[in-house]
């Protein structure tokens, strides 16, 4: 089973603000898994997490020498 990471993991990781990694998760540059939660509110809500090798690999992709 692959290591699941949270949004707030690859903030960490990236050291970028929280927006930004739903930003790249919504605009298909990162993929993530999103996990539909029931709610109370009007607001769909789902969870979603990243495969860690996911955000590896982001990382090797756009490293530059």
């Amino acid at each position: 089973m692959p290591e699941l990471m949270t949004a707030l993991d690859v903030k960490k990781t990236l050291r970028c603000s929280l927006s930004y990694v739903f930003k790249l998760s919504e605009g298909g540059r990162i993929p993530s898994i999103r996990i539909p939660c029931p709610s109370l509110g009007t607001r769909k809500k789902e969870l979603v997490r990243f495969r860690r090798e996911d955000i590896e690999a982001f990382i090797n992709n756009h490293y530059r020498k």
